[in-house]
């Protein structure tokens, strides 16, 4: 049996084995985005970069964001910086952004919880300063000034981080790395299990107190951001976590999900030529498939839609049998017997002398 191939590492190494953390030159770091020390510096200058950036603004959920993006050769560099960003291995507790973690796994932290508590960081990138860049890069890594400013005036606009450049989501890990390591001390302090998706913070446990949440507070405050649409629950109903559902010990789906399960069933079971049986059931299947990744294959509900989308695999495939039974009947001027004609040839035959 030929074994699977090993899953790609991304992250290889810890933030003080980085090119970043070797007391690297602007050259070195020019080399490293496959740029020459002049023209990356070039990059770097308001008047210069501004031709490569994208700006647009668009709503998402009622309400606008201005994007400020990059194209061309600025977001080549930006790519490859956060390909070596990405190397780094991330603490246990950043879900996103992230290599093969899901909301599903974020969500699995905080299973058989008594208590939740959730807040957001309040314009999280826009926050991101060009000057907490620079900082972060030399107090972290141990840069040198004119290396770390290089790279915080390469990665933002506005001397803000690009709302919208591939590069920003881990950037913005790795600068406010501290301060999440502090609210992690702080959550393994009182006992609480925690989780990061991007600015999305969940916390659960027996208790929250309420010292505790306003020593959060006072972290984020402490490093120049802000925090917003702070919820407190109990786990007596279901509980949303980035979109998956925690009831108890059980993973759930929301309830606009369930809905939508009985609409496609709905649209199966009206079917009737062989391609909207087709669209039916892949879309059935791909709906529930991703119901099964949300409560885990392994769980009752998860064994139960396996059975269900093994049936209908099945019943997709004798409608294909049929129809291509019926094509070749057709093809060779063959049909089907009804069961009279089969009863009736059969008498046929009983009558025959042998």
């Amino acid at each position: 049996m030929r074994s699977r191939p090993a899953r790609k590492m991304y992250e290889r190494y810890e933030l003080e084995r980085s090119p970043f953390a070797q007391k690297p030159t602007q050259r070195d770091i020019a080399a490293l985005v496959r740029e020459n020390k002049e023209d990356l510096n070039k990059l770097g200058t308001d008047r210069f970069k501004e031709q490569f950036l994208v700006r647009r603004t668009i709503e998402t959920s009622g309400k606008e964001r201005r994007l400020v993006y990059p194209e061309a050769r600025l977001r080549a560099v930006h790519e490859r910086l956060k390909y070596h960003l990405n190397k780094i291995i991330q603490p246990s507790y950043l879900f996103s952004p992230r290599k093969n973690r899901s909301q599903r796994d974020n969500a699995e932290v905080h299973l058989s919880a008594f208590q939740y508590l959730t807040l957001d960081i309040k314009q999280f990138y826009p926050s991101t300063t060009r000057r907490m860049i620079r900082n972060s890069l030399a107090v972290q890594f141990g840069m040198a000034g004119d290396v770390a400013g290089l790279i915080a005036h390469v990665a933002t606009a506005d001397d803000r981080a690009c709302f919208g450049s591939p590069l920003t989501p881990v950037l913005a890990s790795l600068v406010h790395r501290p301060m999440f390591d502090e609210i992690s001390d702080l959550c393994v302090s009182y006992g609480l299990s925690h989780s990061i998706w991007v600015d999305d913070l969940t916390i659960s446990g027996p208790k929250i107190p309420g010292a505790f949440i306003a020593e959060i507070r006072r972290i984020i405050a402490s490093y120049g951001l802000r925090s917003h649409k702070l919820k407190y629950y109990t786990g007596n109903k279901a509980v949303f976590v980035t979109g998956v559902g925690i009831v108890g010990s059980n993973l759930v789906a929301k309830k606009k999900v369930e809905l939508r399960s009985k609409e496609l069933w709905r649209a199966l079971k009206n079917a009737e030529t062989l391609d909207e049986i087709d669209t039916a059931t892949t879309r059935l299947l791909a709906h529930l498939g991703g119901i099964k990744q949300i409560v885990g294959k392994s769980s009752k509900r998860g064994q139960k839609l396996s059975n269900e989308m093994h049936s209908i695999r099945q019943k997709r495939e004798k409608a294909f049998r049929k129809n291509t039974e019926r094509l070749i009947n057709e093809a060779s001027g063959l049909r089907r017997l009804s069961p009279e004609e089969q009863e009736a040839r059969r008498e046929e035959i009983d009558a025959l002398p042998f």
